[in-house]
């Protein structure tokens, strides 16, 4: 929200206070792909303030949480390994294709951007040292059949071994306009909260209407619906 102050007249300068709503998480929210849309609503709830190794990185729904699980129990040490490029130009490791490092390409030759994902790794891998963490991720079903969600669910399953006792799993089936592939759709649904840690909502982000982000404003109501406790904060005020 934006309300006039004043106005210099003869000039451009016209200045607002700014007021944006914030949140805050009991646990500490840390984005896994599928890709930017999950640290995009971070963002714009004002809980993310720092940046994390799969913050804008895509990955493929079908295996995202197997590669996600895997850099962690390996201390993230392929994530940045034989970096190459693949038919669309994007940065891959060579362990992980389906990984594409599609907002960052230069890191296959960029030294300084390289080092700056090393830091996001270590970071990410402290916080899950100490913190209470809740994994947010994201998958698209429509390409899916009944055999591909079965190993979605497994993975769903294995992933659960690197959580601790007080971490938590939260995924959310993105569609653009209505829901699609319902047979498995509802097996998902029925599947996915059955395995302790874990929780699955809906989310319809409207893409002809609002584009890729969806409608902003309803991402406290998505929050909800994944079971992510988030409550509003302090707002942030800044005269612009």
């Amino acid at each position: 929200m934006k309300i006039p102050l004043f106005y210099i007249p003869s000039t451009r300068y016209k200045y607002f206070l700014e007021v944006k709503k914030k949140y805050k998480s009991e646990k500490y929210i840390i984005p896994i792909g599928k890709d930017c849309h999950a640290a995009h609503s971070l963002e714009i709830l004002n809980i993310r303030t720092q940046s994390l190794p799969y913050d804008w990185i895509r990955l493929q729904s079908i295996s995202g949480l197997r590669i996600v699980s895997q850099n962690i129990k390996e201390h993230f040490k392929f994530f940045l390994s034989d970096l190459k490029r693949n038919e669309k130009g994007n940065t891959y490791a060579g362990k992980y294709p389906e990984a594409e490092f599609t907002h960052a390409k230069a890191v296959i030759d960029d030294p300084k951007l390289r080092n700056t994902f090393e830091k996001r790794c270590a970071r990410m891998l402290e916080i899950i040292r100490h913190h209470p963490v809740a994994f947010l991720h994201i998958i698209e079903i429509t390409a899916f059949d009944l055999t591909d969600a079965q190993l979605f669910c497994s993975m769903a399953n294995d992933f659960t071994k690197i959580l601790k006792q007080e971490d938590s799993l939260h995924i959310y089936i993105r569609f653009d306009e209505e829901i699609e592939n319902k047979e498995v759709y509802n097996f998902l649904l029925s599947e996915i909260p059955k395995i302790p840690q874990v929780n699955i909502a809906t989310y319809i982000r409207g893409k002809a209407r609002h584009g890729i982000w969806g409608n902003e404003k309803e991402y406290p109501k998505l929050y909800k619906k994944l079971n992510l406790k988030i409550k509003k904060a302090f707002p942030i005020i800044a005269i612009k």
